[in-house]
């Protein structure tokens, strides 16, 4: 039973720096940050979502190396855990400090965080009095400050140099494990017999899906079903998910959870690619509140995928209000309510902007057709 004396009362993690070999090997070296390691453990290395079980173990100092049942290889930093008290998977987290320095930062702004999984280069993505959210060019393992404070510590770098130091959090955002975890299995593609094309040419026009992202009171409902019959009085074969009706149907059993948010965007990412590679003009009205889940949405669809801002601020959909909820929200009715209590990450490069704020419906939805007949094949 081989354990790190110093710190086994913590769960067992394995810390795999980002310059490891990677060719395929059984015995892993790391970094072991702490927790007792029991052969013939279930294993788990994320953020690949690999299992194994450990054969064996030395340790050396700090290091350990682990041998496992099977051969694995690594394309990045990574982080052994049991399966038991797995860490969680992101690209995006907040960093939390004492008052006074986030004044140090800005918007866009590459810096270096060194947490348990080891040191990354992140972009800052917003910043508030306190904390700053920072954004992975991919999925990393992290655990948070308030579950285990040994391993949810940042240390910030400019350079060689430590500019501060702080705290990992994930309130508002979600643990992206579940939504990337492929369960089933003997399962085969099959392939269509009806072309893309043949579906262009009896529908007129090719298909893809217009993901509309903004606030609620943004105006993508009502410039959702406006912009349906619009395009439908054109002869294009188009169909409106909205968020409320998805969830009385297909997400009924979801709720608002940053977990549950995640999920809900992707079900209705893989509904609007189906419309879409049937021909369709899938037109998605939802908040869709993180970046990770359009660009999920965006990869089930491929180059067919549309990301269009509904944007108006948040003031003006306030003062709109058009359900209420705004209301219920300043009086904590509401948890986890996106642009009051939970984040809302606007696009940074959307394929259209339509300026809710200052356009009136019918001027928003010309708008968005002069779009559609640019950017999808029409049959002469």
């Amino acid at each position: 039973m081989p354990k790190n004396e110093a710190t086994n009362e913590l769960p067992l993690r394995l810390a795999v720096p980002a310059s490891y070999p990677a060719s395929p090997t059984r015995d892993v070296r790391g970094r072991l940050l702490g927790g007792e390691a029991e052969i013939g453990a279930a294993l788990v290395i994320s953020p690949a979502d690999i299992r194994a079980t450990l054969e064996g173990i030395s340790l050396d100092g700090d290091e350990a190396v682990f041998t496992l049942d099977r051969e694995v290889s690594f394309s990045g930093p990574a982080m052994i855990a049991p399966e038991t008290d797995l860490p969680i998977e992101t690209d995006v987290f907040r960093i939390g400090f004492d008052a006074g320095i986030t004044g140090s930062f800005t918007p866009g702004q590459e810096i270096d965080v060194e947490i348990a999984m080891g040191r990354i280069g992140v972009t800052v993505q917003s910043i508030t009095e306190n904390e700053i959210v920072v954004r992975a060019p991919g999925t990393i393992a992290i655990d948070t400050y308030e579950r285990q404070p040994d391993y949810g510590r940042a240390r910030i770098y400019d350079g060689d140099a430590q500019i501060s130091e702080g705290r990992v959090g994930m309130e508002g955002y979600a643990d992206q494990r579940e939504l990337r975890t492929v369960r089933a299995t003997n399962i085969t593609r099959v392939a269509h017999r009806v072309s893309s094309d043949d579906r262009c040419g009896r529908h007129g026009h090719s298909g893809g899906v217009l993901w509309l992202t903004g606030l609620s009171g943004s105006g993508k409902s009502t410039l959702a079903v406006e912009l349906e019959i619009a395009l439908f009085n054109r002869g294009y074969q188009v169909y409106v998910l909205d968020g409320d009706n998805i969830r009385h149907g297909l997400n009924a059993n979801l709720g608002f959870s940053p977990e549950d948010r995640s999920e809900n965007i992707r079900r209705v990412g893989e509904v609007a690619a189906l419309f879409a590679r049937a021909g369709f003009i899938a037109v998605s009205a939802f908040i869709s509140p993180y970046q990770s889940d359009r660009e999920r949405a965006r990869a089930a669809a491929g180059e067919d995928f549309h990301e269009i801002f509904v944007n108006a601020g948040l003031e003006t959909c306030e003062q709109r209000d058009p359900k209420g909820l705004y209301k219920q929200a300043r009086a904590g009715k509401i948890p986890d309510f996106t642009g009051i209590s939970a984040p809302y990450e606007a696009p940074d490069h959307p394929d259209l902007i339509v300026d809710t704020e200052n356009l009136d419906v019918a001027e928003s939805v010309a708008v968005m057709i002069d779009y559609i007949s640019e950017q999808f094949t029409v049959r002469d």
